[in-house]
């Protein structure tokens, strides 16, 4: 084999290893560091949401105790539909693996602030495996652009006779 050909063929592996790992590699990360970004905007919403609930449980008159509370509810794709609700001091909140918890409202700003630090770990972590990820991309850029100029240099200094 010449070397021509055994520079072909280790171009050929980097390319590879380039499209086929490492750019899934970083598709993948990036979106799961979506996932978490909305998770924790998710959280971040409902805590606003356990602060007015909360506000509104404490400051209700004996009077309101069985009037409903008037509320739009989220369906997805930001499609509200008007919803009635009792007011009491209870609210599902999903733990994980599809389990939901009732908690109280105190409970469930505590769960919250145990939570959010969770995923905002998470996040950074994923960040970092993003840049990692990118470097790797750019040496077997640099790897790859390398071994091109040496095959270049190579098949220059063979056909010029000077």
């Amino acid at each position: 084999m010449t070397t021509n050909t055994i520079i072909q063929r280790k171009v050929l592996e980097y390319e590879k290893f380039l499209n086929d790992r490492l750019r899934a590699d970083l598709q993948r990360a990036w979106s799961e560091r979506d996932r978490i970004f909305s998770e924790i905007a998710e959280y971040e919403r409902l805590r606003v949401t356990l602060n007015t609930l909360d506000e509104l449980y404490k400051n209700r008159k004996e009077t309101d105790l069985e009037d409903p509370l008037p509320t739009q509810i989220d369906l997805g794709c930001s499609f509200f539909v008007q919803a009635e609700c009792s007011i009491n001091n209870r609210i599902f909140i999903s733990i994980g693996f599809g389990l939901f918890c009732e908690l109280t409202y105190d409970e469930g700003k505590i769960f919250i602030d145990k939570k959010l630090p969770y995923l905002r770990e998470q996040q950074v972590e994923l960040t970092n495996k993003i840049a990692h990820i990118k470097a790797n991309i750019k040496l077997v850029l640099e790897a790859l652009k390398e071994i091109q100029t040496i095959d270049d240099k190579k098949s220059q200094t063979t056909l010029s006779p000077f």
